[in-house]
């Protein structure tokens, strides 16, 4: 990673996270549920209205990498 990726942070994870539940058939509530965030919370960051903190975004990877579907 790269001081210049920093600018694009958000909108890759948001792009990997809304790829990930699609490619997996997985609700945004599912997600949320089994990272332990609020569903709300990430139906905000996947809108691009609200952002994430990054311990939220580590919960979500690592919900990610428990399921292994991606």
């Amino acid at each position: 990673m790269k001081i210049k990726d920093l600018a694009n942070l958000s909108n890759e994870a948001r792009d990997l996270i809304s790829r990930y539940l699609k490619d997996n058939d997985i609700s945004v509530n599912a997600l949320a549920i089994d990272a332990g965030v609020h569903p709300t919370q990430l139906w905000l960051f996947l809108r691009g209205d609200r952002g994430l903190t990054d311990s939220s975004l580590q919960k979500i990877g690592q919900a990610i990498e428990r399921n292994k579907k991606y």
